[in-house]
């Protein structure tokens, strides 16, 4: 076994997860990221033709339908720096991100029940486990 370099890879790498940064939701970048390593591992255990290298396939192919667009980026003593990105499918919305008016898209009130619900687990385990 050895070691081997791609730079070229490397920042198709970068280039790539830039573009899914503002292109795919975060479930979607989270399942493609869990399955990344599954997808590694039969490939380098020589399982091409097998049917759960092509179910994964088959997913990460529905999900690139949605990634396209520009990267900008600089190289500079090994490094890939983002410098710009943009897409014709990109989750980004400037509206949605201010804590100014937003024209009424998101109702910060909302968050009030988000909050509480997701914090549920928490406070139910330190009832149960007497915490602070």
């Amino acid at each position: 076994r050895g070691a081997y370099e791609t730079p070229g890879g490397t920042v198709l790498f970068h280039a790539r997860r830039a573009l899914e940064s503002i292109c795919l939701d975060r479930g979607e970048m989270h399942m493609k990221d869990e399955m990344s390593a599954q997808y590694s591992e039969l490939i380098y255990n020589g399982f091409w033709f097998s049917p759960d290298r092509e179910m994964m396939q088959a997913a990460i192919d529905k999900c690139s339908e949605s990634v396209k667009g520009d990267v900008r980026l600089k190289l500079y003593k090994g490094n890939v720096i983002i410098t710009g990105r943009r897409s014709p499918n990109s989750l980004f919305d400037e509206k949605l991100s201010t804590f100014e008016d937003d024209e009424g898209l998101y109702d910060q009130s909302d968050a009030g029940g988000f909050i509480k619900l997701n914090a549920l687990r928490l406070r139910t385990l330190n009832r149960v486990r007497g915490g602070h």
